[in-house]
């Protein structure tokens, strides 16, 4: 387990995406959320609740003792290793908490409304940057690998009913449906943030195609888009014969042109398109930014 450790240290570049990454997302939890006992579930809606009872401790402090706590259980209970990024994640996120605090003891605004939008997206994306470091911040991911282990649930709905608890908690405790209506949708936008850094904003498109005129498409490729293709053998199972079939990436802004050589070369193709979302290799992405 020592081993498995110390080979999880994170490299320099991923500390600092985990150390910005638990800045913006506690600059979204403490600006936007918490001022109007707000939380995206998870240990920061339970900090928050326990805060409202036992205020001699900060909510970075609950954070905390609730994340050291559920790292204890993971090693008891699962046997596994809780990565060192991960540890750091922790940290820096109940320390930014607690120093953001002393700043914005009042919301940025006082709309609930803005306050759930901006608290979600930036909880969403800081804990986005904090997965690029290949680390989590803790919290109810562990309760969702305790929770699938005995139960058989997966991890995803684990995760989902943990949060469903927290937020149904503070809602009876600051007796107000609002707060859990309100929190459910900063769940949804954090998820939606998250997924957004995970994928990039850039999305590629990937062409399949299947033509008897394959030899001028990859030429019209070539010189209208300055992309390669791949040449596939294909086998039609309705028709049962070998076709050529080509695969094609290109950006975004280049898709409405692909269509049009699609339908100037050969009319009669049979051809798919997919949302590429990350394409790695020359003239897409670099793979050292994966």
């Amino acid at each position: 387990m020592i081993d498995s450790f110390r080979k999880s240290i994170p490299r320099f570049k991923d500390v600092l995406l985990i150390v910005l990454g638990c800045l913006v997302t506690a600059f979204g939890l403490v600006a936007f959320l918490f001022p109007h006992n707000l939380a995206p579930g998870g240990v920061g809606g339970l900090a928050l609740t326990i805060n409202h009872f036992v205020p001699f401790l900060s909510i970075g402090t609950w954070m905390l003792i609730l994340n050291l706590v559920l790292f204890a259980l993971a090693f008891w209970l699962l046997g596994s290793h809780i990565g060192t990024g991960t540890l750091i994640g922790t940290f820096f996120l109940s320390f930014f908490v607690d120093l953001l605090s002393k700043y914005y003891a009042q919301p940025l605004t006082n709309d609930l409304i803005l306050s759930v939008l901006y608290g979600g997206a930036l909880s969403g994306i800081g804990l986005g940057l904090v997965f690029k470091g290949r680390a989590t911040t803790g919290g109810t991911d562990i309760v969702g690998f305790i929770i699938n282990k005995y139960t058989g649930i997966s991890v995803g709905q684990s995760i989902f009913i943990a949060d469903a608890t927290v937020v149904t908690l503070m809602a009876l405790v600051f007796r107000s449906t609002d707060v859990a209506l309100l929190a459910i949708v900063s769940i949804f936008i954090g998820s939606a943030a998250v997924d957004m850094m995970q994928k990039g904003f850039i999305r590629e498109r990937v062409f399949f195609i299947i033509s008897d005129n394959y030899e001028q498409m990859l030429k019209e490729v070539d010189e209208n888009l300055g992309r390669g293709a791949t040449l596939l053998q294909s086998w039609g199972s309705y028709a049962g014969t070998e076709r050529k079939a080509l695969v094609v990436c290109v950006s975004q802004s280049e898709t409405d042109e692909m269509e049009r050589i699609i339908r100037r070369v050969d009319p009669k193709s049979f051809y798919i398109v997919v949302e590429g979302v990350r394409v790695v290799g020359e003239g897409f992405r670099s793979p050292s930014w994966v």
